[in-house]
C-alpha cells in the first residue's frame, strides 16, 4: 500500500522529521530510505547519544525518530523534556528489545502524550511504505502501535481477561480497529482477505461478550474503548 507524507495544509512548509539512531546500520538504512523523499525535510541524523534535548532547539523538527535497542529510564526523561519544550512535537519510538520495565515506561510515554505518537519493535518494520504510513501518521497527530507493543501493554491487563483471550491477530486488528482503521482498511494494511478481517473481529466480539453484556452498547465501540482504557489513551471510566 503506498502512501505518501502529506502536509497539515496546503500553506505549511513540509513536515521536519529528525532522527536519533543508537546503531549506524539502521541510521544509514533510515538515510538512505528517507533522504530521498521529496516530501520530508530530513533535519539530522545523530548516533552519538541516544536522545538530545539540542535538537529540539536547533532544529526544531516536527517529528521525532528515536531508534533505539531499548528503552532506559534516561532516554525515558529525555523524552518527556523534549516533550515539555514542545507539546507538540510528534515521537516515532522504534526499539529493538522491550522487556517489563521497557513497556512501563511506555506506558507512561502513552499517558503524558499529547501529539502525534508511534511505538514499533524493529523487526515489525519490513516496508518502506509502511515507514512512511507511520511518520504520515505521527504528523496528523495519531497514536499507533506496533501490535507486539500493543499486546505486550495488554498483557498485565489481568482485570479485563478479554485481552488475555485474545490471538495475535486479533491484537493487530484491534490495535487498527481502536485508531479508527475501517474493516477495508484493516485489510489493506494487514494484507489479509476483508472476510478474514470480518472473521476475527466477530470472534473478538464473542470473547468480549462472554465477559461484558453489551445490549445497550456497540461491540466495536467497546472494544476500542477497553483496548484505549488499557494501553493509557483514557482515562478509566465505570460502566
Amino acid at each position: 500500500m503506498k502512501m505518501s507524507l502529506e502536509s497539515k495544509s496546503t500553506t505549511e512548509q513540509k513536515p521536519k522529521l529528525c532522527i536519533v539512531e543508537e546503531q549506524e546500520i539502521f541510521r544509514k538504512l533510515y538515510e538512505s530510505v528517507l533522504a530521498p523523499v521529496y516530501n520530508i525535510e530530513l533535519l539530522e541524523t545523530n548516533i552519538s547519544e541516544p536522545v538530545k534535548n539540542y535538537i529540539t532547539c536547533k532544529l526544531n523538527p516536527e517529528i521525532l525518530l528515536i531508534s533505539l535497542k531499548h528503552l532506559d529510564e534516561n532516554t525515558f526523561k529525555n523524552i518527556s523534556d523534549i516533550k515539555t519544550q514542545n507539546k507538540d512535537i510528534g515521537i516515532i519510538l522504534i526499539v529493538l528489545s522491550a522487556g517489563a520495565n521497557q513497556v512501563e515506561l511506555m506506558r507512561k510515554l502513552v499517558s503524558s502524550n499529547t501529539a502525534g505518537l508511534a511505538l514499533f519493535m524493529k523487526k515489525s518494520l519490513d516496508l518502506t511504505d509502511q515507514l512512511l504510513s507511520i511518520i504520515q501518521s505521527v504528523y496528523r497527530g495519531q497514536v499507533i502501535f506496533d501490535p507486539i507493543i500493543s499486546a505486550k501493554l495488554l498483557s498485565d491487563k489481568n482485570e479485563c481477561p478479554f485481552f488475555n483471550q485474545m490471538t495475535q491477530r486479533e491484537h493487530e486488528i484491534l490495535a487498527l480497529l481502536a485508531n479508527g482503521y475501517t474493516n477495508h482498511a484493516i485489510a489493506r494494511t494487514l494484507y489479509i482477505d476483508l472476510k478474514t478481517v470480518e472473521h476475527h473481529i466477530n470472534n473478538m466480539y464473542g470473547k468480549l461478550k462472554s465477559i461484558i453484556d453489551l445490549n445497550e452498547k456497540h461491540p466495536r465501540v467497546e472494544a476500542a474503548r477497553l483496548y484505549l482504557e488499557a494501553v493509557g489513551e483514557l482515562p478509566k471510566i465505570n460502566g
